[in-house]
């Protein structure tokens, strides 16, 4: 399908959800002002007629009797979070049965209490059974009110709080947050659809040029050094471990070419109006994996042809294989130093780390001298490398559980960390060296990805800390059988 009809259609879609929705949410208005508005102010902090005159306009979607009590719970306040919950429990027992059902076991109906204590720093919300919200909506309530109750306007803050109550008491399901939001997701998602919809085309078309662009880029270099790829092979020495291995992957090289040519074939045979199928990203795609790993690989494979029969370019090809381990190696002290807390360098994990990066490099160093005298074969040198980065791996990795030992407060929090740094140790990076090409089955622990996993698992430990709930708290701590609805919040 081509964009311009994609733009065409989203968009016919759009105006019809669109235009339906906003009809229902108008017709769905509140039109009832408050039966009455009672203030019962004993903490002294109201201005009523401001409140009253706030209050002005003010719609219910049914008829709804409001009262503002204001209350000072006093020191035991900040610590009871049932204070206020209770503290209106009792003034409407002591002082206003009226707002009592008959039975005085629930809130009456047709009531809305709006609650402040300015001492405790707790907002409430109370509700006769036939006006009762949600607990969402009751926090939306009293959320409403807080920025004014925090900066001290208690006026304002009740009128706030009162008229986010007018907006939801026995709200039309379209006038209800749920409906509400449905119905404007509705609309969004039909929209953004729409949206996306024409941006998926445009993305996949750009994506599709994308691979399309790296992958000729690839295939051309490829080309150029079929004939010298297969030269290569031809000298890598069957007796070698890892000659052997590699003629295995040049057979692949060999079955990757034909592939690759068969898929630029393909790709190159989609019309531009086609470019926005997913169809067409996956073979576009496709082509690129194939041939910058085909790119690659013969790069390893005239790496390993070099090494192995010490030809002129044998030292630098022996650099290339050295290059990760080395970086992962002289990484340890900035992991050590940026990246660890403090009170986790002085594990004993830490500095057995130390020493076994320094005798690595150590180590490094020495195998290049006796390469370079031939006193170590070839496929020795490439054993020892691995054997390096096998260590370094295993000393990662105990690293990693000590880590989550004593960075986590309880087994949730340890798990989560090692979770995390066992996800970063079972991704394989891609890596054009002689080993990770000879072994594709081959796993290792780098520095920089155990440094992904620690901030991974860290900020997710973090993140679990830091969300303990501040959401309302309902109930009545001497309310006896009493089970009015509503709740309190602070602020």
């Amino acid at each position: 399908m081509s964009i311009r009809r994609r733009v065409l259609i989203g968009g016919a879609a759009t105006l019809a959800v669109g235009g339906a929705s906003l009809g229902w949410f108008l017709a769905a208005a509140p039109q009832h002002e408050a039966l009455e508005v009672q203030v019962e102010d004993t903490a002294e902090v109201l201005y009523p007629p401001d409140l009253l005159a706030g209050l002005d306009g003010t719609r219910f979607h049914e008829p709804t009797t409001v009262a503002v009590f204001t209350h000072r719970g006093g020191q035991a306040a900040l610590t009871d979070d049932r204070a206020l919950n209770d503290a209106v429990l009792e003034h409407a027992r002591q002082e206003r049965t009226d707002w009592l059902s008959a039975d005085e076991q629930r809130w009456a109906d047709g009531l809305f209490v709006l609650a402040v204590d300015p001492e405790g720093r707790l907002v409430g919300t109370y509700f006769g059974d036939d006006r009762e919200v949600g607990e969402g909506a009751q926090l939306a309530i009293q959320d409403a009110a807080k920025p004014d109750f925090q900066a001290g306007r208690w006026t304002e803050g009740s009128v706030a709080g009162v008229q986010a109550a007018a907006d939801r008491i026995g709200a039309p399901v379209i006038r209800q947050t749920g409906g509400a939001v449905v119905a404007a997701l509705a609309s969004l998602l039909t929209l953004a659809g729409a949206g996306t919809w024409v941006g998926v085309g445009l993305h996949r078309v750009n994506r599709c040029r994308r691979h399309r662009e790296v992958g000729d880029a690839a295939m051309a270099a490829v080309v150029r050094d079929h004939d010298l790829t297969r030269l290569h092979a031809t000298v890598l020495p069957e007796s070698s471990r890892y000659g052997g291995l590699m003629l295995q992957r040049h057979d692949d090289y060999t079955r990757g070419f034909r592939e690759m040519v068969e898929l630029g074939d393909e790709v190159r045979a989609f019309a531009e109006r086609d470019l926005d199928s997913r169809r067409a990203v996956q073979r576009h795609a496709a082509y690129e994996q194939r041939a910058t790993s085909l790119d690659h690989l013969d790069d390893v494979i005239a790496d390993t042809a070099a090494f192995l029969n010490r030809d002129s370019g044998w030292a630098a090809a022996w650099d290339r294989q050295v290059a990760p381990v080395r970086a992962d190696l002289e990484g340890v002290d900035g992991l050590v130093e940026r990246d660890l807390r403090a009170k986790l360098r002085g594990l004993p994990e830490v500095q057995q780390l130390r020493a076994l990066a320094s005798a690595g490099l150590v180590d490094l160093d020495r195998l290049r001298g006796d390469l370079d005298r031939q006193a170590i074969s070839p496929d020795d040198a490439l054993d020892r490398l691995r054997a390096t980065r096998d260590s370094l791996s295993a000393q990662l990795d105990a690293l990693a559980a000590a880590t989550a030992r004593e960075f986590g407060t309880s087994e949730s929090e340890r798990t989560t960390m090692r979770d995390a740094m066992h996800e970063q140790r079972r991704a394989r990076p891609h890596e054009p060296t002689i080993l990770a090409t000879a072994d594709p089955t081959w796993l290792w622990f780098g520095t920089g990805m155990f440094r992904s996993g620690l901030s991974t698992g860290t900020s997710q430990v973090e993140q679990s800390r830091s969300s303990s709930s501040t959401g309302a708290t309902s109930g009545y701590s001497g309310g006896g059988s009493f089970s009015g609805a509503g709740s309190s919040s602070r602020f």
